[in-house]
């Protein structure tokens, strides 16, 4: 069923990256990890899947996209507060349910929108499971919710940083996300349930590092992020 969504702000979470808040329609409900198919502007061809970006407890809607100069990222862009966009969904099953051990999110640039909704509800929910977090960037400016990541109230969560071009401020690993990197932070490996959101290119290659690393595939969930490379 489609929905009209009201625009409420725009916020840069980087220099390539933007949320976009929506007031949240009486009675809408979703899961975190879901996304929606948004069109930008009434009766519009230009659609694109867009992952929610908050808890499912916050009273607004919010998605973040990265900005490729796209025809698409320019209608959002034009979007003003009060404008209306339409909406389907929620859609998707990407979740940590069902689980009861060690969380281990790995993220690779815009894929950490389904991952920080997870992790918001997880502690809106005061969620105790330990979770790690692994999240590949190519550099300190470019880490979307760096600050939100890093106040997150849960107990027993850590973030691992990857960057290809490490600054010097930030504690990080240099290069891509590997497996030498999976084991050296993931205690308990077999134990765990690994979260993979990210590019179609960064999910095949973590996939390929588990699976050397001997986790099954009943232990792994994705999100491929069609249309980045």
């Amino acid at each position: 069923m489609a929905l009209e969504l009201c625009f409420a702000e725009r916020i840069v979470r980087t220099p390539a990256a933007v949320s976009y808040r929506f007031s949240r329609p009486p009675g809408f409900a979703f899961a975190a990890g879901q996304y929606m198919l948004l069109w930008p502007e009434p009766d519009g061809s230009l659609v694109h899947p867009l992952s929610f970006s908050d808890g499912p407890e916050e009273d607004f809607l919010e998605f973040t996209k990265r900005m490729t100069g796209s025809a698409y990222c320019q209608l959002l862009e034009r979007l003003r507060p009060g404008d209306v966009v339409t909406a389907k969904g929620p859609v998707g099953s990407f979740s940590a349910e069902g689980s009861s051990g060690r969380i281990v999110c790995i993220a690779g640039g815009i894929g950490i929108t389904p991952i920080r909704s997870i992790l918001a509800e997880m502690a809106q929910r005061h969620d105790r499971r330990p979770v790690t977090l692994i999240y590949g960037n190519l550099d300190e400016n470019d880490i979307a919710f760096a600050t939100e990541l890093a106040a997150l109230p849960l107990p027993q969560f850590r973030v691992v940083h990857v960057l290809q071009h490490p600054g010097g401020r930030l504690q990080a690993h240099s290069g891509l996300i590997s497996a030498e990197i999976i084991r050296s932070e993931v205690p308990d490996l077999t134990a765990a349930m690994f979260l993979i959101s990210g590019p179609p290119v960064m999910v095949k290659a973590v996939e390929g590092q588990l699976a050397a690393l001997g986790i099954s595939p009943e232990k792994i969930r994705i999100d491929r992020f069609l249309g980045y490379s």
